[in-house]
């Protein structure tokens, strides 16, 4: 049903669930896992290096990986991009012929007052979104 399943990850615990149900369909499906960690160009603070932000971003997308691979997924592929969340999200998908996206949600004051990554992605992708909670 799947053949190339991603999970955006942004190193939070909130998104182990997604993590999880992303690895499971990729298994049942036989699909390549693609993981994504987008610094969020938008969010950098003066003195914050981008080299820093890339790292915790090859942290997360490389824990993603190699739960995939305990779990039997041996097709994953990580990437760690620039620019605004949603926006990378709906290129890279569209960009890797993705067949759905899984999301967590986050449910702090900040994704409420600016708006959900998740809500800008479902809204606005050419395939399917699954949100997890």
């Amino acid at each position: 049903m799947y053949d190339r399943v991603l999970v955006p990850t942004d190193g939070r615990e909130s998104t182990e669930r997604a993590i999880d149900e992303a690895i499971e369909l990729a298994a049942e499906n036989d699909a390549t896992l693609h993981t994504l960690y987008v610094v969020n160009s938008a969010a950098i603070a003066p003195g914050i290096e981008f080299s820093d932000l890339e790292e915790i971003g090859r942290q997360a997308v490389e824990y993603v990986r190699d739960r995939a691979r305990d779990a039997g997924v041996d097709a994953v592929d990580c990437e760690v991009l620039h620019g605004l969340r949603h926006r990378v999200i709906l290129e890279y998908a569209d960009d890797h012929g993705i067949d759905l996206i899984v999301l967590g949600r986050h449910r702090e004051l900040d994704h409420l007052v600016r708006g959900s990554v998740s809500k800008r992605v479902s809204e606005n992708a050419s395939v399917p979104v699954m949100i997890v909670e």
